[in-house]
């Protein structure tokens, strides 16, 4: 959305569909709730049909729960980007936080590293991107 880029989703669908199985396991290994699973698959299902709108982690690529084939995934990030797209958090403020959050919150469930930082980056950013979004949208 915002410079970066992601192949993981140009993959052949046979395998995504396998990744998709393993991505499940992943998330019932670390405790997540059915509705969490739900909103994970359907993030992948939604990028497995459009994968040119997936470009995955922005400002942190280091953070992979699936890498297959030179390829990775951070699931936080597809369910991230997901939520911009259908949510509607690249054109508000409000929603963008809201989303952002929601994104801290995903990553410290799935045991990734220390969140505040990222927050007030993604917060320092969101007062360039929303503006950008509307201004590409004209």
């Amino acid at each position: 959305m915002f410079g970066s880029s992601n192949d993981f989703f140009k993959q052949d669908k046979v395998i995504l569909l396998k990744l998709r199985g393993a991505l499940h396991k992943l998330l019932v290994i670390k405790g997540r709730s059915d509705e969490d699973i739900k909103d994970y698959l359907r993030a992948f299902d939604f990028f497995t049909d459009n994968p040119k709108e997936y470009d995955g982690a922005t400002i942190v690529k280091d953070l992979v729960d699936i890498r297959y084939n030179g390829e990775y995934l951070d699931a936080d990030a597809m369910l991230h980007d997901y939520e911009y797209i259908f949510e509607g958090a690249n054109k508000s403020f409000v929603l963008k936080w809201e989303a952002d959050l929601k994104y801290i919150k995903n990553m410290e469930k799935n045991g990734k590293g220390i969140r505040v930082p990222r927050m007030v980056l993604l917060t320092v950013l969101g007062i360039l991107f929303v503006p950008y979004v509307w201004i590409k949208n004209f």
